[in-house]
This record gives C-alpha cells, structure tokens and sequence, in this order.
C-alpha cells in the first residue's frame, strides 16, 4: 500500500493525547465574561463601522492577555484552559445577534429610504421605520419577536446540521479514511506553545536543559 510521506509528516505534527483533563475552573470563567463584555461587542462595533470584524485576531488576544496576567500572578495557564478560552472566543465572536443590529440599521438608513427600499423589507427582517422598538432603542419589544423567534430558529436547524452530519462526517475521514484535520494542529500547536511558555523551564519541552 502506498504510504503518502509528506501525509504522514503532517499527522506526526500532532500525535492524539493520551490522558485528558479537566480544564473548566474560575479562569476560564473569568475569561467568559472578558469575552462576553469586552470582545464580543467590540467586534459587533467595528463590523458595523469599518464592516469587518476582529476576526480570528480577538482569540489570539484573549489568550496572550490571560496567560501574561497568569505570568505576573505567579501561577499558570493549562493547556485545557486556554482551548476553553480559544473556543469561547470563537463562539462567542461569531455571535449572529449582530445581524439584527445592522437590520435595524438598514431600515432606518437615508440610503434606503432614498432609493425607496424601505418599504419592500419585510417585518420578519426588521420593524418599519417608525415603530415602538426602534424609538426606544430596544429588542425587548413585541415588534421584534418573529426575527428573533427566526433567527433562534435557523440557529436550532444549524446546531443540528453541524453535530449531526458534521459528526458523520467526522467519523468517515476521522475513523475510517484517517485524514488529519488541515488547520487543527495549527491553532493547537499555538494554544500549546502559550501554554507552555506560563510554564516553569524545567516543565516545558520548549526550553533546552
């Protein structure tokens, strides 16, 4: 059988781990709210002024911000508590509430209201101009409950895409046709070195005795 060596250099990257522990704590709690008060709307701000966000940039943040906090309170991050970090932080910026953001935006905006587009979108996309909810400035409002109940919705609909044929699919090129994921050793070699370097030397792999 033919025995692909660049293929193979690529799984030795990374071998599977042999033990697994817990890495749910008060850190990664901490580093939850970091990302829900901070992060998250910082990304949602500028998507809607500059129309990007800070993309994969805020995981490396997060991460880099909690292990130099962890080096300077004499303790340590552990490598299960800096993938919870790059995991929520990847959730949580990818969050789709800030599409009703620019909905509201979009509707109330001179652009539209000039080429006369207003009146062609649709309630279930956003209330009309005028309405309670975006006099108040608020989501708390019964105008805004079918794009909510819409959106919660196709969110269900994905969550069940992504852990039902995703996990098929995995199991296939995983288990059966054992092909190594093309950029996961990358983010867990990364998340692995920061770990690392809140280590002492003579725990790390990386410092030369």
């Amino acid at each position: 059988m033919y025995e692909d060596k660049e293929l193979q250099e690529y799984r030795d990257l990374l071998p599977p781990p042999d033990h697994f522990e817990e890495g749910f704590d008060w850190k990664t709690v901490v580093g939850a709210i970091f990302i829900g008060f901070l992060m998250m709307p910082g990304s949602m701000y500028l998507q809607l002024v500059i129309g990007t966000g800070i993309g994969p940039a805020a995981r490396w943040v997060t991460i880099i911000l909690f292990a130099e906090l962890a080096k300077r309170s004499y303790s340590e991050l552990k490598q299960q508590e800096i993938f919870l970090l790059y995991y929520m932080a990847g959730a949580a910026l990818a969050s789709p509430f800030q599409g009703l953001l620019w909905n509201q935006y979009l509707v109330q905006s001179d652009a539209a209201k000039m080429l006369g587009l207003t009146e062609f979108i649709p309630t279930w996309v956003a209330p009309q101009p005028g309405s309670e909810s975006l006099l108040e400035r608020t989501f708390f409002h019964r105008d805004w409950m079918v794009p909510i109940l819409l959106l919660v919705g196709s969110q269900i609909i994905q969550r069940i895409d992504h852990f039902g044929l995703g996990y098929a699919l995995y199991r296939i090129t995983s288990d059966v046709e054992k092909l190594p994921f093309p950029m996961a050793p990358v983010g867990a070699l990364g998340t692995m070195a920061l770990a690392e370097s809140t280590e002492d030397k003579e725990k790390s792999w990386k410092w030369r005795v």
